[in-house]
């Protein structure tokens, strides 16, 4: 499980690759983007048991403080993303007969790539040249994406939610 966690957030850095056709919000200035933004909650409606099981334990991790994954928007279009590493993390199993061990691992990852934003349209391009444009719901300090961009395969029609630290 702790692997399927892992690979979920380290897909979110590297492929930003899918955009929702969402008639919601606009996204916002420019302005409004600039700061850190930290991952919060995973909105899933009619999800299966492994979607459901994924987002507590996202729930728990970040209760416990975890910041999973963060993305710092900077004035001069550059992005940093940062995301714990999982795949250092082991399979440890409670002493105490309830379970998987949940802990934050200790080792983050940071990425950087520029960013531009015109409208409700979010393009990322990375270190390599590659761009992808997702759509954001921008509304105060609350910035909501498609859960595509962490893994396009699981979390179709489930939304990201990041806040504004």
């Amino acid at each position: 499980m702790k692997t399927r966690i892992a690979l979920l957030f380290l897909s979110a850095t590297l492929s930003l690759a899918c955009s929702s056709d969402n008639d919601g919000e606009n996204g916002g200035d420019d302005n409004s983007l600039i700061g850190t933004w930290s991952f919060t909650e995973l909105i899933v409606d009619d999800a299966d048991g492994e979607i459901k099981l994924a987002n507590e334990v996202i729930q728990v991790l970040i209760s416990q403080g975890c910041d999973i994954l963060s993305f710092e928007f900077k004035s001069d279009q550059t992005m940093q993303a940062e995301y714990r590493d999982f795949t250092q993390t082991g399979t440890d199993v409670n002493s105490g007969g309830t379970g998987l061990l949940i802990e934050c691992p200790e080792n983050a990852e940071i990425t950087s790539s520029t960013w531009s934003l015109e409208g409700d349209q979010l393009t990322i391009v990375d270190n390599d040249g590659m761009s992808d444009t997702v759509t954001i719901i921008l509304n105060g300090d609350t910035l909501t994406v498609s859960a595509e961009i962490i893994d396009e395969d699981n979390l179709a029609g489930a939304e990201a939610v990041f806040k504004k630290n």
